[in-house]
């Protein structure tokens, strides 16, 4: 969809960056398990909710080199902005999916609300949904999820 080639290499490093982060923070809780220490869960949360920020960033990088391409007309770089304008223009798998996510997003980043693990990576899955549908992201191209690690050290 991206027809920026050095465009779209930049955003899928982005990307990989949200899932570098991913990994790390699931190693983080495997390795604090395994060694017999307390998990601070509450420290968890706070911290998943950096590539919950990240993600939505990439999307926004996304959307603004869309609109850059002339895919649709925005004359904003701000998210919000970006995405109302895209509805109509591109093909959404879960557009209210991603909006409430964009709305999460402002809490978190403008007014400290954290998210809960869990919701981030809904989130952070939603973003990717669009973005492996979009042609942005292939399995081969950093689309692939990382083995995920439970706090009971089975990988899932």
């Amino acid at each position: 969809m991206i027809r920026d080639s050095a465009a779209l290499e930049e955003i899928q490093q982005e990307w990989a960056g949200v899932v570098a982060l991913r990994v790390k923070l699931d190693l983080s809780a495997a390795s604090s398990s395994i060694v017999g220490g307390m998990f601070p869960f509450a420290l968890a949360d706070a911290a998943h909710n950096l590539p919950f920020i990240h993600a939505f960033a990439v999307l926004n990088n996304v959307l603004a080199q869309l609109a850059r391409e002339g895919r649709f007309q925005c004359n904003s770089i701000f998210l919000g902005k970006l995405l109302a304008s895209s509805e109509k223009a591109l093909p959404w798998q879960d557009f209210a999916r991603i909006s409430a996510g964009v709305e999460r997003r402002n809490d978190v980043a403008h007014y400290g609300q954290l998210l809960q693990r869990g919701e981030c990576w809904e989130y952070i899955d939603a973003v990717r949904t669009e973005l492996l549908a979009w042609g942005i992201l292939s399995s081969s191209r950093g689309g692939a999820d990382p083995p995920v690690f439970t706090l009971d050290r089975r990988p899932t």
